[in-house]
């Protein structure tokens, strides 16, 4: 049985978008949010809505460098 790929709301993509460009994965940065890596990927493919974290997940975002190499 194949599950269902997750569709991504512009929530989710925006995420997702920002964080291939500071270089970071999911795992890492649902740490870094201090939730576990399930929650996060529900909260971007809009599965729980996670207002309790956009908060949070907004200014990491915005204040994280990238760690990308060029």
């Amino acid at each position: 049985m194949i599950k269902d790929k997750a569709v991504l709301n512009s929530y989710g993509l925006e995420v997702k978008r920002r964080l291939l460009e500071i270089g970071i994965t999911q795992k890492e940065f649902a740490q870094m949010v201090g939730i576990n890596e399930k929650h996060f990927s529900k909260i971007v493919t809009g599965k729980k809505k996670g207002w309790k974290y956009r908060d949070k997940i907004k200014y990491l975002l915005d204040n994280t460098k990238s760690r990308r190499v060029i």
